[in-house]
């Protein structure tokens, strides 16, 4: 994040402003279903309110989406211990694998959740100190926050409706931050820490902690990225090819700004590898977890002993491991990590947001018009999303609002400047077949998903009806009759009567059953 406020400004950060509701959503409606059905994968709750294919397809696109991101996970501290150790890249990337496919494997989830402790506090020290010796370094508060205001770089209330602005307060709100409900709400990273937790009200307050403690986090690393901005306006040292990519911006802060301070430096890289190591052993575990659970088939559970489902468990860790590795020399091409790791999560969290959104809120809705909203919905964003990528290099869209990438080299030292020729840009030569569509912003990919699949979903079931009174109310979230009360009673009646008869057929003993088939 530091590196997007750097070269964007910190409209961004426009992404505080709906912390507040992604902790009320996920503490609200999606937490109390999970928590009352215990289940040891959240897409189990799909097979459950609808059927296998639903988990089957649902749980494999999250898998694909998830070793992506733990190899863009795996790739972003490598860059900075490159930069601050001169390390080589792939040497760090493999050592970062295998550390957390040992602790993954050897201690699974308690491993995960105490090192999840440990690293927290590390970011939050890490973080704070880089703050106060860059800031200091800077010219202090006023003058790092004057000099982003001079040059346009402070933005919050960016109210521009074009979808088409990389960054806007619509944007960052209703985008970043519905990618952000996929996350924190259904994904199975978090879930398997929900459920750790010995009752629902500590595990609804552990959610109003994490929020709050990771406002204060995207404060603390927004700030940073300003700080950059201070430091390097007038020597981005991306331009004179100090750095290879914006990602490398913050450690060379470091290693300008602190590097004489004893234990400094280091301390930054216990932070950046802190952060890191944190999301690669929830994913591992998460992955190894769904690929028991979900993908094989439950007679073949059945038969393994819990010791051999811990060895499974180990060897699905080590090879999700190996293969998150192996994508790590793919992913480095893309132009940034986060923009990298919000193209891939917006284009299927999106739609798996709402599958679950709609299992739980939405009762009419079937297993046949979820799978073809699903289906409709995932092929859409990544038709989008493609076109986006290619066409950005041939017909880039110009935002009128964005602040310009930092250039400017008038100040940098002669020593920067020796080996620095500047780039003949020619014009980008345009390619046929680029349709509007394509210049949407990258944030948007998410709300597009779960927005099309409830569309699609709803004029699907209006075909194929869903019999409510064989549907148990487990499955829905309790908040829905809350959710009417403030109506007029004239038309809670009809509601209250139609909420009467949902599960009404349903034997008492058959979700209990079905329940525990799912667990063996």
């Amino acid at each position: 994040m530091p590196a997007e406020v750097y070269s964007q400004g910190t409209q961004f950060l426009g992404v505080l402003l709906f912390i507040p509701v992604i902790s009320f959503i996920t503490g609200e409606i999606y937490l109390p279903i999970f928590h009352e059905l215990q289940l040891e994968s959240s897409y189990h709750y799909l097979e459950l309110r609808f059927n296998t294919l639903v988990k089957v397809l649902t749980g494999g696109f999250f898998s694909f989406a998830l070793i992506l991101y733990i190899a863009i996970v795996v790739y972003t501290p490598a860059l900075a211990l490159e930069q601050v150790t001169g390390i080589d890249v792939d040497t760090s990337c493999l050592t970062i694998c295998i550390v957390c496919v040992f602790y993954t494997s050897v201690g699974g989830i308690q491993a995960v959740v105490w090192t999840d402790a440990f690293q927290l506090f590390f970011m939050f020290l890490s973080s704070f100190s880089v703050l106060v010796v860059g800031t200091m370094s800077a010219g202090g508060f006023h003058e790092v926050f004057d000099k982003n205001y001079q040059d346009g770089r402070i933005q919050f209330l960016n109210l521009d409706p074009d979808v088409r602005e990389r960054h806007t307060l619509w944007g960052t709100t209703l985008g970043c931050g519905l990618m952000w409900l996929s996350i924190f709400g259904v994904s199975q990273t978090q879930i398997q820490r929900y459920l750790c937790l010995p009752s629902i009200k500590i595990a609804q307050r552990a959610v109003r902690l994490n929020f709050i403690l990771m406002t204060f986090l995207i404060m603390m690393v927004g700030w940073l990225g300003m700080v950059l901005y201070a430091v390097y306006a007038e020597c981005d040292p991306i331009t004179t090819k100090q750095v290879r990519t914006k990602d490398q911006v913050l450690p060379l802060l470091v290693l300008h700004v602190a590097g004489d301070i004893p234990g400094l430096p280091g301390l930054f890289m216990a932070g950046v590898f802190s952060g890191s190591l944190s999301s690669i052993s929830s994913g591992l575990n998460s992955l190894a977890a769904i690929a028991l659970r979900d993908f094989i088939p439950k007679k073949v559970v059945a038969k393994l002993s819990d010791p051999q489902q811990a060895l499974v468990t180990k060897i699905f860790s080590f090879l999700f491991g190996l293969l998150a590795y192996g994508l790590t020399f793919v992913i480095r091409f893309m132009p940034g990590m986060m923009e990298a790791a919000i193209v891939i999560g917006g284009v299927v969290n999106g739609p798996i947001l709402g599958v679950f959104t709609i299992g739980m809120l939405l009762p009419w809705v079937n297993s046949t018009g979820v799978l073809v909203g699903f289906v409709g919905s995932l092929l859409t964003t990544v038709w989008i999303a493609t076109g986006g990528t290619v066409y950005k290099h041939y017909n880039p869209y110009v935002s009128r609002t964005s602040p310009p990438y930092p250039s400017n080299i008038s100040g940098c030292p002669a020593d920067w400047l020796e080996d620095y020729q500047p780039e003949i840009t020619s014009p980008p030569s345009h390619l046929a077949g680029h349709i509007p569509l394509y210049d949407i912003s990258y944030i948007w990919y998410t709300t597009i998903g779960a927005g099309l699949i409830v569309v699609l979903s709803l004029i699907t079931s209006l075909f194929t009806s869903e019999d409510l009174r064989m549907l148990d109310r487990k499955l829905l979230a309790p908040v829905l009759p809350k959710l009417w009360s403030w109506m007029p009673k004239s038309l809670t009646f009809w509601i209250d009567e139609w909420w009467y008869y949902i599960g009404i057929d349903l034997p008492k003993p058959e979700m209990e059953m079905k329940k525990r088939t799912n667990l063996d």
